[in-house]
């Protein structure tokens, strides 16, 4: 839970005006690498929650690297953000026993929400924004 706690705070600093807003474009530039481009779009906005999707793209660069799509749910009245689908999947549970039909990690779950805090992250050392960011008051 604190992790998406975590995420909260990662993705309100990399899309303050998410509530308004319809998408936000970084370019990640690495200095080995070719670099990618996140997009993050809205998919759903409620009162209490916004649902986004965070994609991942190295361009033309390397068309055999592929990024997990990722669905996140956004709660705004827990101030927490909640990765809901990965790759397609969706309904992960908290704990899977050892093994499962599916063959995911006992923790797959907060795996999934830990690979979302590290890409913000990144996002936020790494990232530039590739549109003109406007701070609404």
């Amino acid at each position: 839970m604190a992790e998406c706690d975590a995420n909260y705070v990662r993705l309100t600093r990399l899309f303050p005006d998410m509530r308004v807003q319809d998408s936000r474009h970084f370019a990640i530039e690495v200095v080995a690498e070719d670099g990618a481009e996140v997009r993050i779009d809205i998919r759903e906005r409620c009162p209490f929650t916004t649902m986004l999707s965070v994609h991942v793209s190295n361009g033309d660069n390397k068309p055999w690297v592929r990024w997990p799509e990722l669905e996140v749910r956004v709660y705004h009245d827990v101030a927490s953000a909640e990765v809901i689908s990965f790759q397609r999947q969706r309904n992960f549970r908290y704990r899977y026993e050892l093994p499962n039909d599916h063959m995911y990690q006992p923790d797959e779950k907060s795996q999934i929400n830990r690979f979302l805090g590290e890409l913000l992250s990144f996002c936020l050392a790494n990232g530039r924004a590739v549109e003109s960011i406007s701070f609404n008051s």
